[in-house]
């Protein structure tokens, strides 16, 4: 069949749900960027002949927009599926009750840590968080090799994040947390505030345009922006700083989750989708796309040997999850004044 696609709003989706009830559909919300994404769901459709509704968000509310949508829809029965970037916000809402369990054949012999307890959120192609900066302007072995080397004197106003609340970096804040405890965190996070650092309105990508027009030297991101600003004619470099002094605090890698939601009203569809999204083609697609997001599944992560991370940091998501609000709430409070300065 061929793909007919609607990015829609919640008044759309419940129109469509009610004059398309004969065809079989699912409806995902997806806040991974709409071109990693169309590709690999209109091949579901494709093989499938399951028709699928997407939701996305807006880059500056990556996630959050999507997590409080699916909060306000609590027993709407509107969505069937989440597909998220990060892992956080899946697991919070988990806690909250929002996911239903699957178990899929897919991953049964993946290890523990790609998935909750009791299935109902499963963990595919991550992608690491890294610096990016200008080998214009810095030398790549001047670059500090750990997140928490960045308060040093030498990057005093030159580093700039994303704001926390939105997308990954909260995440990642959140597991420097968990990694270091809250007093050593509280520490970091004071000392990058002493140091100068800037939080950007806006996700990932501002933190990299921010580099790329010379504001900043030094730029928290994830790996497929820097990845999309070079395919359009940025000339940027990035590295991957382990979390040293911790211990076992290597690169971190931040997941893709996929998950059903509880009364999704195509549960079958649901499951399809949820079983395709852990699947090797979503893998070799995401793997082969500008993300270049790593492959969980061996026999594909021999395909992409350039992709491969030595001894990632494996996160316990349920504790990272659980240091997230005062991760957030310590770094926006601290380095939300911090205005964004041209240099």
């Amino acid at each position: 069949m061929s793909a007919r696609w609607l990015t829609i709003g919640l008044v759309g989706v419940v129109m469509l749900g009610g004059c398309l009830r004969r065809e079989r559909q699912v409806v995902v919300y997806v806040s991974t960027d709409e071109a990693i994404a169309l590709p690999i769901l209109r091949r579901f459709e494709s093989e499938t002949g399951i028709r699928v509704l997407m939701v996305g968000d807006t880059e500056a509310r990556k996630t959050t927009g999507l997590l409080d949508r699916l909060r306000a829809e609590r027993g709407h029965g509107v969505a069937d599926v989440l597909w998220s970037s990060e892992a956080i916000g899946t697991e919070a809402l988990l806690d909250e009750g929002l996911l239903a369990p699957h178990v899929s054949p897919v991953t049964t012999a993946w290890p523990e840590a790609w998935r909750s307890p009791n299935h109902e959120w499963h963990a595919f192609s991550p992608r690491p968080r890294v610096l990016v900066f200008d080998p214009r302007r810095i030398d790549r072995d001047d670059l500090p090799d750990s997140w928490f080397d960045l308060p040093d004197p030498r990057w005093a106003g030159e580093v700039v994040f994303a704001d926390p609340r939105f997308g990954t970096t909260g995440g990642h804040l959140a597991a420097m947390r968990w990694l270091a405890g809250p007093e050593s965190y509280a520490n970091w996070v004071a000392d990058m505030r002493a140091g100068g650092v800037r939080m950007l309105p806006g996700g990932n990508a501002a933190v990299v345009d921010a580099v790329r027009r010379g504001e900043a030297l030094l730029g928290a991101t994830d790996a497929d922006d820097v990845r999309a600003a070079n395919r359009t004619g940025a000339k940027l470099a990035m590295v991957i700083p382990g979390h040293a002094p911790v211990a076992g605090g290597g690169p971190m890698v931040m997941p893709n989750t996929v998950a059903i939601l509880q009364g999704a009203p195509h549960p079958s569809e649901a499951a399809a989708l949820t079983d395709w999204l852990l699947s090797d083609h979503t893998a070799r697609m995401l793997a082969s796309s500008v993300s270049g997001n790593i492959p969980l599944q061996e026999s594909v992560a021999s395909e992409f040997p350039d992709l491969l991370i030595a001894s990632p940091l494996l996160l316990d998501i349920d504790a990272v999850e659980s240091n997230a609000q005062d991760a957030v709430a310590a770094a926006a409070t601290a380095w939300g004044g911090a205005p964004l300065g041209g240099r």
